[in-house]
């Protein structure tokens, strides 16, 4: 998901943020403090809106039918803390309502029932199977190491499967221990690298093990031919 939470109090952009995180931890989860921040951040690639009614300036209730008019598909969830503008806030047909304090369960509630389903987040990322190569935004694309890229292509040849550092080790070099230290580098260098084309989160983390989000990723070719360029039989 891709989602923009707004409300003039820290504490709750910074609340609903943890959460939305925990929620989709691959997601890109963004934040404002007002309406005129927010319009900086919004674009059409955002999907869900969480935004408070009741903030300086316009509120929330007065931007909604322009942003309507400009993000046809822009799910907008109201987050607030007066319910005396459920009535007004219901005229405006939004995706969902939440009042405060939210939490986890509420959000997961509204998610369920969103206006306009959410598509796949793509990455800018492509990827060519065969000879393996990687694409941003339609230019090349590399890490600037060797062993990074065989290690990121390894990734992509497991199609999403979570691999183990002691997997990743006996791939990279032959099982050795003391080369853990170099692993946490090519991570570090990979995800620095992904980030700056904003694909970060296609990384995968959970538990001493990594992965691809696979799905969020244009693949040109099957990734069972990655094997044949390198020495992982």
């Amino acid at each position: 998901m891709i989602t923009l939470s707004v409300d003039d109090q820290k504490a709750v952009t910074d609340l609903m943020l943890y959460m939305l995180k925990k929620i989709d931890p691959n997601g890109i989860h963004m934040s404002a403090s007002d309406i005129k921040q927010a319009l900086s951040l919004l674009n059409d690639d955002v999907q869900i809106l969480f935004l408070d009614i009741e903030m300086p300036g316009i509120n929330g209730i007065d931007v909604v039918p322009m942003l309507k008019e400009k993000y046809k598909k822009l799910n907008i969830i109201y987050v607030t803390g007066h319910p005396e503008y459920v009535f007004d806030a219901v005229g405006m047909h939004p995706s969902g309502f939440l009042t405060k304090p939210v939490c986890e369960q509420d959000i997961i509630r509204e998610l369920q029932e969103l206006r306009f389903p959410l598509e796949p987040v793509k990455s800018p990322l492509k990827v060519q199977c065969s000879p393996f190569a990687l694409f941003a935004n339609g230019k090349p694309f590399d890490f600037g190491r060797g062993m990074t890229i065989e290690l990121f292509a390894y990734l992509i040849y497991k199609e999403g499967a979570f691999c183990t550092n002691g997997e990743l080790l006996g791939i990279l070099w032959g099982g050795d221990p003391d080369k853990q230290g170099n692993l946490r580098q090519l991570v570090l260098n990979m995800r620095k690298c992904l980030k700056r084309i904003g694909a970060e989160s296609i990384i995968v983390k959970k538990y001493g093990k990594m992965g691809v989000d696979i799905d969020a990723i244009e693949c040109v070719g099957s990734p069972s031919t990655i094997i044949e360029q390198y020495h992982w039989y």
